[in-house]
């Protein structure tokens, strides 16, 4: 049996990478952004010189908590956002010994990073030691990432079947 592909059949395929293609931007998307402070500046050096590339300074995302048919809207702002080849992260910039993970304001803001701008992990950065420190938060997002690509693809194997021999 030999495979011909149709009109039809490059039609889905471009249609898969350009939904794909999409959903790459619109995940790390950061249009909306507050000024960055000069430390944040200081801080974007420091990590460039560590080998991450910054993507964005000040970076604003929202929360929406549905609370009794109600929705309230949460701001959550990162200093910086950076990669490191493929993985994303949150770099919270602090001073003075603020940045204790024991601190639980701390806590609260790296699960409110998590929750909005799905990192692979957080980096705190101490400027008064020149310090870098990486964490990650272990959860189950890599299998839920798994389980929708298997939907998407059997999604598109039953179209693809259904438009080929209907």
């Amino acid at each position: 049996m030999v495979l011909t592909l149709t009109v039809i059949d490059y039609i889905i395929i471009a249609s898969f990478a350009f939904l794909l293609l999409l959903y790459k931007v619109v995940r790390d998307w950061y249009g909306t952004r507050d000024l960055p402070r000069r430390i944040d500046e200081k801080a974007a050096e420091l990590l460039r010189e560590e080998g991450y590339r910054v993507q964005a300074r000040a970076a604003v995302k929202f929360i929406d908590f549905d609370i009794e048919g109600r929705i309230h809207r949460q701001k959550v702002k990162a200093d910086l956002v950076v990669r490191q080849g493929f993985k994303k992260y949150v770099a919270e910039v602090n001073a003075k010994e603020s940045g204790s993970v024991r601190n639980a304001d701390i806590r609260r803001r790296i699960l409110e990073y998590k929750i909005a701008f799905a990192p692979s992990g957080i980096i705190t950065v101490d400027m008064d030691k020149k310090r870098i420190k990486i964490i990650k938060i272990n959860s189950r997002r890599w299998l839920n990432t798994v389980l929708a690509m298997g939907a998407a693809a059997a999604l598109g194997a039953i179209i693809y079947l259904f438009v080929r021999y209907l």
